[in-house]
């Protein structure tokens, strides 16, 4: 789709494809405040990229004036009553982030992605409130003990490579109460694999491919019992839109 990377245009052009949610990355400005910024940057209208860390907020919005703050994302994204799935890269920003999803009442309805197993794990205990994924690196050997460790020190679920996310690992999870979510990936073959073992979010940048593999009646005829579609639009991948279920 063709939209601006960390622009509120992609929640919206999410939205109206019929996306259920979206996923963004943020950035914090040198004073403290989160924007929306795919590679920790902010793009000036000369092409020019200014790492976010290194200016205040208003040398970067002076700079680059359609920078936007995450509250103005998060807001927009409730308004379109939508999941969001937030990148961080910097745990330090996650005081703010929870002020800000609190303050709109989105707290419950995001999930924290970017984290790696044990920065995940570390933070997730210290902020049960928080719904943090933790990120495979690769596929494990021990799928019971990785899943117990994630279900004991509180992780929301696990997201990793399509190829990662083996049929026992999926099953594991989904007993343990943990979700599941892959990377992006545009293949046919794969789509339809991850969407047949029960992968709770699946990100690609073909949604049109993901649209004909999931149509309505097939759709409801492979949702678990009691599961709600979900679709995400993910605009720091230049428009992805990512489809799967939740249970309830």
């Amino acid at each position: 789709m063709d939209t601006e990377r960390g622009g509120l245009e992609s929640i919206l052009a999410g939205n109206d494809e019929g996306a259920k949610g979206c996923c963004f990355s943020v950035a914090m400005s040198a004073d403290g405040i989160a924007v929306l910024s795919s590679d920790g940057c902010a793009a000036a209208p000369d092409g020019t990229r200014l790492p976010v860390s290194d200016y205040s907020y208003a040398e970067l919005h002076q700079a680059a004036p359609q920078l936007t703050p995450v509250s103005q994302a998060i807001e927009l994204a409730r308004t379109c009553q939508g999941k969001i799935a937030i990148t961080v890269h910097d745990q330090t920003m996650l005081r703010q982030l929870r002020m800000t999803l609190r303050y709109a009442d989105c707290l419950d309805d995001t999930i924290i992605i970017g984290l790696g197993l044990v920065e995940a794990a570390r933070v997730a205990s210290a902020n049960p409130d928080l719904h943090i994924m933790g990120e495979l690196p690769n596929l494990p050997s021990e799928i019971d003990a990785l899943v117990n460790a994630a279900q004991t020190t509180g992780l929301f679920g696990l997201r990793a490579e399509p190829k990662d996310l083996s049929e026992r690992l999926v099953s594991a999870c989904r007993q343990a109460g943990l979700f599941t979510m892959s990377r992006c990936t545009d293949d046919p073959n794969t789509l339809a694999e991850l969407i047949r073992k029960g992968v709770n979010f699946i990100e690609t940048r073909r949604p049109d491919i993901t649209a004909a593999l999931l149509p309505a009646a097939q759709a409801a005829a492979c949702l678990p019992r009691g599961g709600t579609l979900r679709l995400l639009y993910a605009e720091n991948a230049g428009g992805e839109l990512a489809v799967g279920w939740q249970t309830n």
